[in-house]
């Protein structure tokens, strides 16, 4: 973490990490209630070959376009950030694809998340209360195990 400031600590990681030259911007709008009325962002990679000029230009230019929570707040589109941000250039356009959100969390992924802590934590669990109870910190879903679960846990790490 650089600063807490997502969009740079991103940027970071991507050269550091992946050595990957990079140029990363988000933004959020909030409502008077806090809650987020958009949120937007980018992330542009820069493949091996590039010109020095041209690197020179894109860095120009994103130091002078809006920034993104404005763009996301005057209703950008995503074609529309990067056509801001490429504004002369040609761009070609090979595919899109929604985006969502979905957690790949399941009683299984639980379960053997909870074989990994070991047989004498889930003694521990039958001992004490019978059952557990997981929450996914992604997607906020519950899983309870049973007493009978846990038992099968055991089994497992005797195999």
């Amino acid at each position: 973490m650089v600063n807490g400031e997502i969009g740079e600590d991103f940027t970071l990681y991507f050269a550091q990490s992946e050595q990957t030259p990079s140029a990363v911007a988000v933004g959020v709008m909030v409502n008077p209630d806090h809650t987020v009325k958009a949120s937007g962002g980018y992330i542009i990679q820069l493949l091996p070959g590039v010109s020095d000029e041209f690197i020179t230009e894109l860095e120009q230019r994103l130091s002078t376009i809006l920034p993104v929570s404005t763009m996301v707040d005057q209703g950008y589109t995503p074609e529309q950030m990067i056509e801001a941000v490429f504004e002369n250039e040609t761009i070609q356009w090979l595919d899109r694809l929604p985006i969502s959100f979905s957690c790949t969390c399941s009683k299984e992924k639980v379960k053997s998340t909870l074989i990994s802590l070991g047989a004498e934590q889930i003694r521990e669990m039958i001992e004490d209360t019978g059952e557990a109870e997981v929450q996914c910190h992604f997607c906020n879903e519950k899983y309870h195990l049973t007493r009978s679960d846990l038992e099968e846990l055991l089994v497992e790490i005797k195999k």
